[in-house]
């Protein structure tokens, strides 16, 4: 039977808000073709951040569809945005953006509430302005910081950071001209299309940096900040919007543009870089601490440069910052990237609080945290539930923060880790176990350089991760990690 794929359940609220109400053309259908009578659908509402467009669309949809039909219904909708193309309207799903080919039921929500912000509106009000992604959670000390910043923006540019790969932009406050807050335009991260020091590319591309896609770093700025949560000292870090001349222009039209970005924003920590000073100037405790952080996001860009010395009571305190390169989907990264691995605090046993603190890490609950407050993808997030047993199971059994490390990370480049390998062969059991029906027989899954290209879990299409097999091949994990610390 056909049925049609769209089921339009538009309601404008329009009577409640200002500007140009949403839903007032007819709604043509963005899909056709036959559907079944049961062919799964998501409810989307469809949350307007523009100027010009004020309201909520309502979107019946199929879970196949994917973010480009979405922003064919947007324009069906919208008579202001009926000409703008894919590449100028940005779909934000808790804060990441929606890829204009990936489905929908790969956010694994049967209801999503879904962003969305045209860039280079031609009535769009003039000015410069900070603004919160109200869809990631941000404390109210931070917020505050924000509209000092805001304000700032009136008296004084953001300021480009003279290192580091990235736009990094310093904010000052609307008194004294005081730094108060960094921000991190996403579309300007290196890979990205605007970055500002000619490491260009495509966003969401994966040329420059393999293991985390182009303009997906700044979410992950606030996810080790959630995880963290104050026991690192990770800075407090949330998702902004700014729009400011000293920004790289976006082209539009052939003209640069100034235009919201989205990205990082984060308070400014005033201490001095880690590479001023000799790593026998700091406590085990402060390198443990920073440390277990980085095992469980698997950090791969742990270079003295993102650690900042603060002097608290007499002694030097590390502070860790800059974690866009974390949560990858894979692990192929070299021990000698951590700065601390080689510095002899690690080698320490772990105290007790240290030893409790660890097992009552939670990776699941975490991962299911991350998964309701921001737009990771699951493969990072199944990352990040191993690396947590991993260290949970090492650290018991006695093990110290370096040999924990040793066994993640890659003592060789060129061959994979020791729980690479395990994470590999417990995929191929788990597999085999529940009789998973793949596209070829698998027995076993050796290392290839395709798993260093299409990550540790492969691709979407590779396995089909079912909650059976989820809970055998974690399992499974489980077990070889027992095993090779006893």
């Amino acid at each position: 039977p056909q049925a049609q794929p769209w089921t339009i359940t538009t309601r404008s609220s329009r009577a409640a808000m200002e500007g140009v109400p949403i839903g007032q053309q007819k709604k043509p259908a963005t899909h056709s073709g036959y559907v079944g009578h049961n062919a799964e659908t998501v409810k989307v509402r469809l949350h307007s951040i523009c100027f010009s467009v004020k309201g909520t669309l309502f979107v019946s949809a199929l879970a196949s569809n994917s973010g480009d039909l979405l922003k064919a219904f947007i324009r069906s909708e919208c008579r202001e945005l009926s000409a703008v193309p894919n590449e100028r309207i940005r779909l934000l799903f808790r804060g990441v953006e929606l890829r204009d080919d990936m489905p929908i039921a790969q956010l694994g929500e049967a209801e999503l509430d879904l962003h969305f912000l045209v860039l280079g509106q031609k009535d769009e009000v003039l000015g410069f302005e900070l603004a919160l992604c109200k869809c990631v959670p941000c404390p109210t000390e931070l917020e505050e910081l924000l509209r000092d910043c805001s304000q700032g923006l009136q008296q004084a540019a953001p300021i480009l950071t003279e290192s580091g790969c990235g736009g990094t932009y310093f904010l000052k406050g609307k008194a004294q001209g005081q730094t108060l807050a960094v921000f991190k335009p996403k579309d300007e991260e290196a890979g990205a299309p605007q970055n500002p020091r000619g490491y260009l590319g495509r966003e969401n591309s994966r040329y420059f940096l393999p293991a985390v896609a182009s303009a997906q770093r700044a979410v992950r700025e606030v996810a080790a900040y959630l995880l963290d949560k104050g026991h690192a000292k990770v800075p407090t870090t949330t998702l902004a919007r700014c729009r400011h001349q000293s920004f790289v222009p976006v082209q539009i039209d052939g003209e640069p543009s100034v235009v919201w970005k989205l990205g990082a924003f984060q308070a400014f920590v005033d201490a001095e870089s880690s590479e001023d000073f000799g790593y026998s100037s700091y406590s085990v405790e402060d390198v443990h601490r920073i440390g277990i952080l980085d095992l469980r996001i698997v950090n791969f860009d742990r270079n003295q440069g993102n650690l900042l010395v603060q002097h608290v009571d007499g002694r030097r305190r590390l502070v860790p910052i800059d974690h866009g390169c974390s949560l990858p989907d894979r692990l192929c990264f070299p021990l000698h990237d951590v700065a601390w691995a080689s510095w002899p605090q690690c080698k320490e046993p772990f105290s007790p609080e240290e030893l409790k603190y660890i097992a009552e890490l939670d990776g699941e609950a975490d991962a299911k945290m991350l998964a309701e407050t921001l737009g990771l993808e699951r493969p990072c997030l199944r990352l990040l539930e191993l690396s947590t047993l991993w260290l949970q199971v090492a650290a018991a059994a006695g093990c110290t923060l370096h040999q924990i490390a040793s066994a993640l990370y890659r003592s060789d480049p060129e061959k994979p880790s020791v729980i690479e390998g395990v994470i590999l062969n417990c995929l191929a059991s788990a597999q085999a176990v529940g009789e998973i029906s793949l596209s070829r027989s698998i027995t076993h899954r050796p290392f290839t350089r395709a798993t260093e290209t299409r990550g540790l879990f492969g691709d979407v299409q590779d396995v089909q991760w079912t909650p059976a097999l989820e809970e055998t091949f974690r399992r499974h994990c489980l077990q070889e990690f027992q095993r090779l610390v006893r």
